[in-house]
Parts: C-alpha cells; sequence; structure tokens
C-alpha cells in the first residue's frame, strides 16, 4: 500500500514519531515543525522540501489548534495581542511561500538547518544564565514595543511560510521579553497566532504550486487526526505536571537533533 509513492512502513514510522513530537511540543506554544520537517525528509526519500512543508504546516496547525483550546480554557491566551501579531506575520507567509516554492532544494534546507542551530543555542543560552521568566503580563504597551512585535510577526510569518514550522521559535520569545508577557500565557498566545498564521501559509502552497509540486491531502488527512489527539493530551498534562524550565529542556533537545537530521539530508544529496 502506498500513498503517492510513501510506502506504509515509511507512514507508520513518521505517525508515530510526529504524535511524540505532538505531544511534548502542545506544550511549548510550538507547532512541532523543527521535528515534523526532520522527520519526513528522512522518511518520506521520495518527496521535495517543497512538498514535506505543506504537510508539516497541517501538522502544525493542528498541534496549534490544540494547544490554543487547552491554553484557553486556563486562561493562558491573549487573544488581542495573538490576534494583532498574526495580522503582521500574514505578510511574511506570503514571502516565505514564494521562497521555498522557487528555491533550490538545497539552500531550503541549509537555511533551516540553520535556523534550527540558532534557536537552540539561545536556549541553551538562556537556561545557562538562568534568565528568570516573567511572572505577569501588562494590560497595555508603548508604542516602541508594539512595533518591535509588528516587525517580528512579519518574520514569524516569514518562517511559518518557508519552512512549515508554527513559528513559536519566534514568537514565544517575542511575546516574553518584547512584551514581558509571564511563559505559560506567551505559549498560549503564540498557539494562537501559529493557528491563524499555518492554514493561511497552507493555502499559499495550494494556490502558489499550480501544478509544479503535489500536495499530499491523502497523508495530511490520515496522520491529523491522530496529531491533534496527541496534542491534546499532551498540551492538557503538560499544563498539569511540567515546569516551564523541563518544557524549554526537552525543546531545546529536540531541536538540536532535528537539525543533525537536516544537516545528515544536506549531506547525503
Amino acid at each position: 500500500m502506498a500513498f503517492e509513492g510513501i510506502s506504509l512502513e515509511s507512514l507508520l514510522i513518521v505517525a508515530a514519531l510526529c504524535a511524540i513530537v505532538a505531544f511534548f511540543y502542545s506544550n511549548l506554544g510550538l507547532g512541532g515543525g523543527q521535528l515534523y520537517v526532520p522527520i519526513m525528509v528522512l522518511a518520506f526519500t521520495s518527496l521535495e522540501m517543497r512538498e514535506i512543508v505543506p504537510l508539516s504546516l497541517t501538522f502544525a496547525f493542528v498541534t496549534m489548534i490544540s494547544a490554543t483550546l487547552t491554553h484557553s480554557r486556563k486562561k493562558l491566551v491573549d487573544f488581542k495581542l495573538g490576534l494583532t501579531l498574526a495580522l503582521g506575520g500574514l505578510i511574511g507567509v506570503v514571502a516565505g511561500a514564494l521562497f521555498t516554492l522557487n528555491a533550490d532544494e538545497w539552500i531550503v534546507k541549509a537555511s533551516f538547518a540553520a535556523l534550527l542551530v540558532i534557536v537552540a543555542t539561545k536556549m541553551i543560552y538562556d537556561l545557562y544564565k538562568n534568565r528568570q521568566d516573567n511572572t505577569i503580563s501588562p494590560d497595555g504597551f508603548t508604542w516602541k514595543r508594539k512595533m518591535a512585535g509588528v516587525g517580528i510577526s512579519v518574520l514569524t510569518g516569514l518562517l511559518i511560510g518557508s519552512f512549515g514550522i508554527g513559528g513559536g521559535v519566534v514568537s514565544v520569545p517575542l511575546i516574553i521579553y518584547v512584551f514581558r508577557v509571564e511563559a505559560r500565557r506567551a505559549i498560549g498566545t503564540s498557539a494562537l497566532m501559529g493557528a491563524i498564521l499555518t492554514p493561511a501559509a497552507f493555502l499559499a502552497y495550494a494556490l502558489g504550486a499550480e501544478g509544479s509540486i503535489i500536495i499530499h491531502y491523502d497523508v495530511a488527512f490520515v496522520l491529523a487526526p491522530l496529531i491533534m489527539v496527541m496534542a491534546i493530551i499532551g498540551s492538557t498534562w503538560g499544563l498539569q505536571k511540567l515546569r516551564t524550565k523541563a518544557v524549554k529542556t526537552i525543546f531545546t533537545c529536540g531541536v538540536y537533533l532535528a537539525a543533525a537530521g537536516m544537516i545528515y539530508s544536506l549531506l547525503m544529496q
């Protein structure tokens, strides 16, 4: 049995690994694309990067919408801030999709690997410095903070559109460090941003591909429900059991593994 050239064995491997990613990454305000993409690059060897990205966007969307729902029940989503930042991100989404659809495969993979290394290194730096998380969420923001937020939200959209991630690698630090929002509320707000921007990016691929790539709707239809269920279970469990530092440590290790996988894929080309 095959799904457009994808073997059943590969599909089962991706299903199992992506379910684990969804369980943990739903606690981080991240879509999981940092690991979904390398997993599929290594398992679905017949697919190009620009075919994998729309699949990752689908998985990132169900992860983010699940995280948004569970965090909102605990009143850990700033809807006003999240919606405002998502509007700026829509600009970046289109630019990112155009980049991946038109750039050479190795450039996209190398850019993604570099992004992963930078993000994981930043997280390790914060853990090493024992940087304290904010404990309150302010009600208002200065114009300087608002302008910084718009700029980085555009970058968030660019990364989502380019690499099929949920954008939390940028939006979570943005919300924590620029807007001084406490960590768990920042994670919930980031999940809301991703839940808006990932389907917008998927639409950009569907409209912009013009028959040049195959969008594997069959694979998305089979795996998305599993990933959504695991994300709901994971985020519900994590809000009750996981401390923020433990979550950050899991995230950092996972991103470094993903970077290693992407580098390996580049070297094997």
